[in-house]
C-alpha cells in the first residue's frame, strides 16, 4: 500500500494537485482512496462550546466569507488541553477512516495529522508542539513508506487566488508554521508559486524516486 500526503496551509493548491495525481493513477488502472481529516471534533466539543462562549473563538463574516478563528493562546488551560484532546479526536478518526482503506488502494490525504498539527500550533501559538510527546503523536501517525509533500505560496499569492483567505488574520502565521514543520522535520517542499505545469512536473518526478 502506498500513501501519499501534500501539506499545507488553505490556498495552497494541495486539493488541485492531489486530484490530478489520482486522475493519473486511475488511469493507469490503479485504485485509489482520497481520505481528508482535519482537526475533528469528538471529545473535544464541549470544550469548544467553552471557547464560543468566553470568546477565544471569533466569528465574523466579511464580504459574504465566515471567518472563524481560534485564539486559544489566551487562555493557558485551553492551550494545555485542547492538544491532547485533539490528539485523541484524531486517533479515533484516523482509526475509523483507516479501516474503510483495501489493501491495493493508493491512498492520498488531503489533509492529515500536519496540518491537525499545524491548525493547533497556530491557534495555541506554541510553535514548539511538534517537538513535545503531544506532537510526536501526531508525527509518529504518518505512515512509514508515506510520500510527504509541503507546498509552499508566498502570502499574497494565496490571497489573490483564493478568496476565503483575503481577510485571514492568521495566514501569515500558518505559513511559518508549515516552514517550521518542513525544516525541522526535513520534509520535501515544493514551491508552487510557479506554473503549474512545472509544479506538477517537480511533484511528479519527487513521486518517483
Amino acid at each position: 500500500m502506498d500513501y501519499i500526503y501534500i501539506a499545507g496551509p488553505d490556498g495552497i493548491g494541495k486539493t488541485t494537485y492531489l486530484l490530478d495525481i489520482e486522475k493519473d493513477l486511475i488511469n493507469g488502472n490503479k485504485k485509489t482512496k482520497h481520505v481528508w481529516i482535519r482537526s475533528p471534533k469528538i471529545t473535544s466539543k464541549p470544550l469548544m462550546a467553552y471557547c464560543r462562549l468566553v470568546g477565544l473563538t471569533k466569528r465574523e463574516t466579511i464580504d459574504e466569507i465566515a471567518y472563524s478563528t481560534h485564539k486559544f493562546y489566551k487562555s493557558k488551560f485551553v492551550s494545555w488541553v485542547f492538544p491532547k484532546l485533539q490528539l485523541l479526536d484524531f486517533k479515533i478518526k484516523w482509526y475509523l477512516e483507516r479501516k474503510k482503506i483495501k489493501e491495493n488502494e493508493i491512498v492520498l490525504f488531503d489533509r492529515f495529522s500536519l496540518d491537525t498539527l499545524a491548525d493547533l500550533m497556530v491557534d495555541t501559538h506554541l510553535l514548539d508542539l511538534h517537538k513535545t510527546s503531544i506532537g510526536k503523536s501526531f508525527i509518529k501517525m504518518l505512515p512509514k513508506n508515506m510520500k510527504t509533500i509541503i507546498l509552499h505560496v508566498d502570502e499574497d499569492v494565496i490571497r489573490s487566488r483564493k478568496k476565503d483567505t483575503v481577510h485571514d488574520e492568521n495566514l501569515a502565521l500558518k505559513i511559518k508554521v508549515y516552514k517550521i514543520l518542513s525544516q525541522d522535520l526535513g520534509l520535501k517542499v515544493i514551491d508552487n508559486n510557479r506554473a503549474l505545469e512545472i509544479v506538477k512536473k517537480d511533484i511528479n518526478n519527487y513521486l518517483n524516486e
